[in-house]
């Protein structure tokens, strides 16, 4: 199983949105729409939040993410309780 915050990122992009990562001390990536950069980023620290945005730069969620010593599916540790993160739940556990 791929790990959710890995799915997440790829859902998030594959559906228009850009991600930023928070990395304890300074937004290492901003806005991005580039899956690579975003998964570095997240894997270079222990904890990671990200905020989704979609097109129009409104936020559509938060999201804690803990890269590793986690189960696949529990590297994501919370986020907002919303339509977008349900759908993309709804798509992570039928993948």
């Amino acid at each position: 199983m791929k790990k959710a915050y890995r799915h997440l990122v790829a859902y998030a992009i594959k559906n228009g949105y850009s991600i930023s990562v928070w990395d304890g001390e300074e937004w290492a990536v901003k806005r991005s729409k580039k899956v690579l950069a975003i998964n570095e980023a997240i894997e270079s620290v222990e904890e990671a939040q990200l905020v989704i945005r979609d097109s129009a730069r409104n936020k559509v969620a938060r999201v804690s993410v803990i890269p590793f010593g986690m189960e696949p599916d529990e590297t994501i540790s919370d986020y907002s309780d919303n339509a977008f993160m349900a759908a993309w739940a709804a798509a992570y556990e039928s993948a």
